[in-house]
Parts: structure tokens; sequence; C-alpha cells
């Protein structure tokens, strides 16, 4: 025991111990002050501002969803044929009428095919009729037992399948014609002409699509949602279509179809809404922003940054009481979640104050300072 006091002494005694014993005596002098002022500021100062977000039924921005106006029908047209495009005479965007000609193929082509056909018959025919006049000598030679049984069989079966090439030639030539009146391609619908997929002097075969045309009456609006909120979807959900380029009013949209298959990159699902209102207000292709228009109950959801862990293990909020600015945990419902937002289905309402930044170092009772968004 003496001896650690006799080393202490010792080390105190040190010229460099004592400077720096002095130093921190120092130092505490001087940030002692500037702590103190700094605890006055931050009293004089305030409960300090949060990041709070009330609780609406309509979140437009997280409902409304970009897309376009299509045509309910749209058919690819071809021809039956095959040939080379002489006249192409419409473009995307013209607006043609049932039965007029969109498209002809090079009759010359067609023609001689119809001619090569009916020479074609003529020769078949010509066949024929020498195979059954040689079966007429034959059949009476062997009548007189001139001509032997087999030789009747031979000419009997050339006569056969001389009168099968007669009926062969006969359907090309039927065929030939037909291709002939296949030669136009008209519209079978009044619509307009979305895109056309070859150029005049192209060679097409049978089925190949020369152009799309879409129907004038009958149109829908096309968007795609994430696969997420589908589950807030009734089947007859209705939404609100607006132009991206205009103040009108928004028209009135009910979902039509969800398409059974997810995108393959974005893996969202593709909606089709049929337009209760005036279609005509919608050109086809026109961009538009549909918002999902919440007919019955709200649809409440929240940033996932307002969302904490409860004492009980579930999920809570902090509510900001009105008036008073003192913040409260509420366990709420959690649903579905859509983007970085979830769903609410108990807990809160519509109008309420809710903490999204910074609620996990929050103490129940505590005062809270102004909002900010």
């Amino acid at each position: 025991m003496k001896m650690t006091l006799r080393r202490a002494l010792a080390r105190a005694a040190r010229p460099g111990y004592v400077v720096l014993l002095l130093l921190a005596m120092l130092a505490a002098l001087v940030v002692r002050p500037v702590l103190a002022e700094q605890a006055d500021a931050a009293a004089s100062m305030g409960p300090r501002p949060v990041m709070t977000e009330i609780v609406s039924a309509d979140p437009t921005r997280e409902r409304a969803f970009p897309g376009t106006i299509e045509a309910k029908h749209e058919a690819q047209l071809a021809f039956q044929t095959i040939g080379r495009i002489a006249q192409l005479d419409v473009a995307p965007g013209d607006v043609v009428s049932e039965g007029d000609v969109l498209a002809v193929l090079d009759r010359v082509s067609l023609q001689e095919d119809v001619r090569a056909a009916e020479a074609a018959l003529a020769s078949a025919r010509a066949e024929a009729d020498f195979a059954e006049q040689s079966y007429s000598r034959t059949r009476a030679l062997a009548d007189r037992n001139i001509a032997s049984q087999a030789t009747v069989e031979q000419i009997e079966a050339q006569r056969n399948a001389t009168a099968a090439q007669v009926i062969a030639a006969e359907a090309d030539l039927a065929a030939a014609r037909d291709a002939l009146t296949y030669g136009n391609l008209t519209a079978p619908m009044d619509g307009v002409v979305l895109s056309t997929e070859v150029e005049a002097g192209a060679v097409v075969s049978a089925g190949t699509t020369v152009l799309t045309l879409a129907e004038l009456s009958g149109r829908e609006a096309v968007i795609d949602v994430p696969t997420e909120f589908l589950a807030l979807l009734p089947q007859d959900a209705m939404f609100e279509l607006r132009r991206h380029s205009g103040s009108e009013a928004p028209v009135q949209a009910r979902l039509r179809l969800v398409e059974p298959v997810a995108d393959d990159i974005l893996r969202g699902r593709r909606l089709r809404l049929a337009i209760e209102g005036d279609e005509g207000a919608f050109r086809i292709g026109s961009l538009i922003t549909a918002t999902y228009a919440a007919e019955s109950e709200p649809v409440i959801t929240l940033p996932l940054s307002a969302i904490t862990g409860g004492a009980a293990g579930g999920a809570q909020v902090w509510r900001v009481a009105e008036g008073s600015r003192v913040v409260h945990p509420v366990p709420v419902t959690l649903g579905v979640q859509i983007g970085d937002r979830i769903e609410i289905r108990g807990g809160i309402e519509v109008g309420d104050e809710v903490i999204v930044k910074g609620a996990r170092s929050l103490e129940d009772g505590q005062t809270v300072g102004a909002r900010e968004e």
C-alpha cells in the first residue's frame, strides 16, 4: 500500500503529468458553458418538428396508373392466297368503311394461274376421254374372246385414273378462280387502320398480316398495375379516366378484364376498363391516367416507414393528438403492400395525423413540433 501511494506521488510530481491535468481542467471550464448554452437554445426552440401525413381515403399518387386507349375489337387482315402486293392504298390513321378495298394483289400472276389450271383440266379431260374409248374397245374385244381379262382390267384401271385426274384438275381450277377473287383485301367492318405490316411490291403468302384494323365503335382503357394491387379491387371496380393534356371532367370506366398472364419483366398485371361515359372523348392510342375510385369503404394506405412494432408484437403507428401535439401509439391492422406503401384495414381513420419519419425514436406522451410534409 505504501509502495502504491509512493508511486502515485512520484508520478504526480512529473512536469508532464501536471501539464495534462491543467489542460483537462481548462477544457472542462470551457466546454461546460457551451453545453449549457446549447441546452438552453434547444429548450427555447421547443419540440422538434416532425414529418407526418394526414390520412386520406384517396391517395391518388399511389392509385393512379398511366395507360392508353385501345379498340375493343381489332382484326389483323391478310390475303388468303400467295401473291405480290400491287396496291396498298391506306396508311395508319386512315378511317375506312366496310367493303372498302384496302390492298390488291398482282392479278396478272393470278390470271396466269387460272389459265394454267384451265389447260391442265382440258388435258385431263382429253386423256380421260381417250381412256374411256380404249376401255370400250377392249371390252368389246373381250366379249368376243379376242382380248384377255388382264388387258381389260389394265385398261379399266387407266380409265379410272384419268377420271380422278379430271376431278383433281377441276378442283385446281376452282382454287385458282377463288384465288383470283381473293386478290382484293377488303375491310370487314367500319374502322381505323392502326398499322401496316408490309409495303407495296412485297410478296406475301396466305395468312401473312398485311395491316391491323380497329373497329370504330367500342373503345377501352388499358393500364398496368402491380400484382398486389389486385387484392384491393372488386370484380366491378370503378376507375376515373383523365387525359394527360386537358382539364375536362373525368370519365367513368369499369373493370372488364384482368389479363391472366403477368408481365415477364415488371411482373405486373394488365387491366382492361370498359368506358361507361362518352367513348368519343378519347382517341385510339391517346394517353390517359386511370385512378381507382373506391365506391363503398375507403382504402387507406401509409408509407412503410410509418409502421413500427408494438409492445405485444403487433404493428402500430404514432398518431398526433389534434391540438395538443402529443403522440400516442395506435395498434393497426395491416393489409396488402402496394409499392412502398401498405394498406391499413383498421386502427386509424380518415383525417388522423400520423408520424411517417422518425417513428422509432418517439415515446408515448411526447410532445412534437409543427407538421412538415
